[in-house]
């Protein structure tokens, strides 16, 4: 979409260290990233630690509450809420991989190949490489925490 927000790309700077280009280049993905949940079966993607910059990409956007749901309303026809995994879940899915990291790889092997293939069938093949590759080789969790900028007034 031609969708442009500047105040959330300006707001993610100021939040990461990174250039213009790539939070303009984060923030259209993430727009694509958004209607991918649109499209998923009940509305859940299972966001992999590769596409985890475009989670947070969104958490800025939300910020803006009223353009963000202006956006939803105006490409999506209702708002898409985000319904972060619960602590529980989180907790049980860090124990499993903590525990045995191959049998918890076994059992959500389906949940991220669900979600290749969704950004396959609906973007082809350049946009998995670049999600999964581009930005899971770059915005590894490492990186994402070393270039979050600290809370400033």
């Amino acid at each position: 979409t031609k969708y442009h927000h500047e105040e959330t790309i300006l707001r993610f700077m100021s939040n990461f260290d990174v250039t213009y280009e790539e939070a303009l280049d984060i923030f259209q993905e993430m727009k694509l990233f958004l209607a991918l949940m649109i499209i998923s079966p009940g509305g859940h993607v299972y966001a992999v630690e590769a596409i985890y910059i475009l989670d947070e990409m969104w958490h800025t956007f939300l910020m803006f509450t009223k353009d963000y749901s202006d956006f939803c309303h105006k490409f999506f026809g209702s708002m898409l809420h985000h319904e972060p995994m619960k602590k529980a879940e989180k907790e049980h899915t860090r124990k499993m991989l903590e525990d045995n990291k191959e049998e918890a790889e076994k059992i959500l092997k389906p949940d991220v190949e669900r979600l290749y293939s969704t950004i396959y069938d609906h973007y082809g093949n350049e946009k998995l490489i670049k999600w999964i590759r581009g930005f899971g080789d770059k915005f590894t969790m490492e990186h994402i925490n070393n270039i979050r900028k600290p809370i400033t007034v």
